[in-house]
């Protein structure tokens, strides 16, 4: 698991993108865009978002203004634990078709939450010695988690208007992701969804602001982590996820993430990845708005 405050002021934006975490993303600070999938959100104070690996997003504050937001990310099996029969406690992170990703806090329901936020951030610095800090931050996931379900049930949310550009794009995505171990060449996408692959190939780049190679290998890449995490072995999880050969996978996961699948599958099942840079105990919006704590690919 992993908390991040970003703060920054006349931050440009960023591409889409997605990550192979779930996110609990809270923003503090006023101003600005967010797109999630097709959709699009303003930024405002009090703005809770949830996303998980599917929902590709960016965000774009009004120039030269401060933007400040809160990032929780955990992997879907570090919170597997915590449902029950009669209670799912990743639901609110499932079925986003024709859903909305954002309720608006108000008040207590925003001093609620970064009372639990300001406890984990306080258990999860490297100088807590707290005794049974791992079973309190835990416990603190699943008690964020269990108010947040709360949050998306009971408030109605009307559907944000769409990005159309995203929205021409969506059988793509759907595509590459059910077919993730196929061939996904773009003479077969084109061939799939009857358009010119040239055509495909420029209005992904423009729109997207990466290339379509690009993120279906970071596609396959997210799969192949996930398969890993979960047990199976580098092979497998080469193949179920759409690589050629194993060295190709291990070339091209090396290449991304700075270590081999097996190293990674290792760390996963022998490492607590806690990590919280922010002070702790500081009113986030308010205190030393210049601030920066930086995040690959942030919000």
């Amino acid at each position: 698991m992993q908390i991040r405050f970003f703060s920054k002021e006349g931050w440009q934006g960023n591409q889409f993108h997605f990550h192979e975490h779930l996110e609990v993303l809270l923003i503090m600070s006023e101003g600005g865009t967010l797109y999630v999938s097709n959709k699009m959100y303003p930024i405002s104070r009090g703005s809770l978002f949830v996303l998980n690996p599917d929902d590709l997003h960016r965000s774009i504050p009004h120039p030269g203004s401060l933007y400040q937001f809160y990032s929780i990310r955990f992997y879907p099996e570090d919170a597997a634990s915590f449902s029950s029969e009669d209670f799912d406690i990743l639901s609110c992170f499932k079925h986003h078709e024709q859903f909305n990703h954002r309720v608006q806090l108000h008040g207590d329901q925003l001093d609620h939450l970064l009372k639990i936020i300001n406890k984990m951030e306080y258990y999860l610095s490297v100088d807590c010695s707290a005794y049974g800090k791992t079973v309190l931050i835990k416990t603190l996931l699943a008690e964020s988690l269990v108010y947040i379900n709360f949050l998306y049930n009971v408030q109605t949310r009307p559907l944000p208007p769409d990005n159309t550009e995203i929205s021409k794009l969506k059988p793509v995505f759907t595509y590459i992701q059910d077919h993730i171990a196929e061939d996904l060449s773009l003479d077969v996408l084109s061939k799939q969804l009857f358009v010119s692959k040239y055509y495909l190939s420029r209005h992904f780049k423009e729109v997207m602001g990466v290339s379509l190679s690009e993120y279906i290998i970071k596609r396959r890449l997210s799969r192949a982590k996930q398969l890993l995490r979960q047990g199976y072995s580098v092979a497998v999880s080469g193949v179920h996820s759409g690589f050629n050969t194993n060295a190709h996978f291990i070339r091209t996961f090396i290449k991304y993430t700075g270590v081999s699948p097996k190293q990674y599958a290792k760390q996963y099942r022998t490492l607590e990845s806690y990590e919280s840079p922010s002070p702790v105990h500081r009113d986030v919006f308010f205190s030393r708005p210049t601030e920066e704590t930086s995040l690959p690919d942030e919000g």
